[in-house]
């Protein structure tokens, strides 16, 4: 199947080239990446068991994309990708293992009629700011995608300013997929969904002042779960949920070195409150290696179980690793990537002493801004102490074809469990560790 769609996607693009001769300025290309992913981890504490996942996880993610663009004239553009990923796990089969599930990754229209708007449909990724409330449309197939099926419109009529006005709608199960596994994308928690979510808001950023840039946005979510299916006790029916998020984001620049960044959020909706800091001040070094330093604080509040309504941040269309490959999955309980009830005061150091290689270190303390951790509530608010190490280097470039280029990195990060945690808990470190090549064309 990925061979005939890949003479398909030769034969549009001898299709496109065979047009130049007769349309003013068309323009098609192609390419593609393939990512290879060795993932270990253990020990890693959730509110449901004593371990996440079982315990140690070690498994294979072996992901293809292809994609092509053609730019028609100066108004009119169309891009699509086509995905592939499947898993290979050291103790057999599992739920990922099919490998000829294909998946419509990206697939839009851009118009850009003259004048002050823009316009993008369908099928397109939407990564905003930090990635801490607009980054991930499909937040359980992991990495594999992160798109959204949405309408944008960008207005640049005012000075230094640029207005997205954004709308989108994702049902939980990927209706163009071609051989479905029926995967849950969207869903609240761990169990299959048939659910959906969608949102409307605009995200505004403008750079008058060169120093102090600012973004921002006004969301409005409604979370659809549907019904959960359980095979062994029937399905639940989750209630349904909208609410609106309002934030800004600044990012000062307070001299050639020191740079600061801070985003703040508001949650409301019915019997529901919530809020999001996000802090850093950072040193970006102009001698060797470019190093690079920064204080942080990452702070979303919890749900208080003392009062009927849910103060706890939602984390809207964020639903990814964020600030840690491991403590993500500590979240499982919660609802896979549902970041919520922890803050983080943190320290990280990065620094590329080679055109080939940078590193990248996080050192930051967790703590529940609610007691409501497995061992039980108001015994403990300290979540942890986590360390993350990303190691990313270049093996080669222009390999088989011009602009090619061969990547990888290797991330290694432990956490040591706190008094939110159970006694067993504690007793055991958290590790996670993985191993990337990438090769793009």
């Amino acid at each position: 199947m990925i061979t005939r769609i890949a003479m398909i996607l030769l034969a549009a693009a001898a299709l496109c080239r065979a047009e130049t001769v007769t349309e003013k300025k068309p323009a098609f290309d192609w390419g593609g990446d393939i990512r290879l992913r060795q993932v270990y981890f253990d020990n890693i504490p959730t509110g449901l068991a004593p371990e996440t996942r079982g315990g140690i996880n070690s498994f294979r993610r072996y992901r293809t994309r292809l994609w092509g663009e053609y730019t028609a004239n100066d108004e009119w553009y169309v891009y699509g990708r086509l995905c592939n990923e499947f898993y290979d796990y050291d103790d057999g089969v599992n739920s990922w293992s099919a490998p000829d599930e294909l998946i419509i990754d990206n697939l839009f229209v851009d118009y850009t009629p003259p004048g002050d708007w823009a316009f993008r449909i369908g099928r397109q990724d939407l990564v905003y700011g930090t990635g801490k409330v607009i980054l991930d449309g499909t937040p359980k197939d992991g990495s594999r995608t992160i798109y959204f099926n949405a309408a944008k419109a960008t207005y640049s009529g005012l000075a230094d300013t640029t207005v997205d006005f954004l709308g989108m709608y994702t049902h939980a199960e990927d209706p163009l997929a071609i051989h479905d596994q029926d995967r849950d994308l969207t869903g609240p928690t761990g169990l299959p969904s048939d659910g959906h979510e969608a949102g409307a808001g605009y995200y505004l950023r403008n750079t008058r002042f060169e120093r102090m840039p600012f973004e921002q946005y006004y969301l409005w979510k409604d979370e659809n779960p549907g019904r959960q299916f359980r095979a062994w006790a029937g399905d639940l029916d989750f209630g349904r949920d909208d609410f609106h998020t309002l934030g800004f984001r600044v990012m000062p620049r307070f001299s050639e070195t020191l740079v600061g960044n801070l985003e703040v959020a508001g949650q409301a909706g019915q019997d529901h409150r919530g809020y999001m800091i996000d802090s850093r001040l950072g040193y970006e070094g102009r001698g060797f290696g470019k190093p690079r330093a920064g204080l942080g604080w990452y702070a979303l509040s919890g749900n208080d179980p003392a009062t009927d309504e849910n103060e706890g941040w939602d984390p809207v269309f964020s639903r990814w690793p964020q600030y840690s490959e491991l403590y993500v999955y500590g979240f499982d309980f919660d609802g896979p990537g549902r970041w919520s009830n922890v803050q983080m005061p943190y320290v990280d150091f990065s620094i590329a002493p080679a055109k080939c290689y940078s590193a990248s270190l996080l050192l930051g303390y967790l703590w529940a801004m609610e007691e409501d951790g497995p061992a039980g509530a108001g015994t403990g608010d300290e979540r942890g102490l986590l360390a993350t190490w990303l190691n990313r280097f270049t093996l080669g470039e222009n390999i088989a074809r011009e602009g090619d280029r061969l990547d990888g990195h290797l991330l290694l990060e432990l956490f040591e469990p706190g008094d939110y945690y159970t006694d067993p808990q504690q007793d055991h470190t958290a590790v996670f560790a993985r191993l990337e090549l990438s090769y793009r064309f």
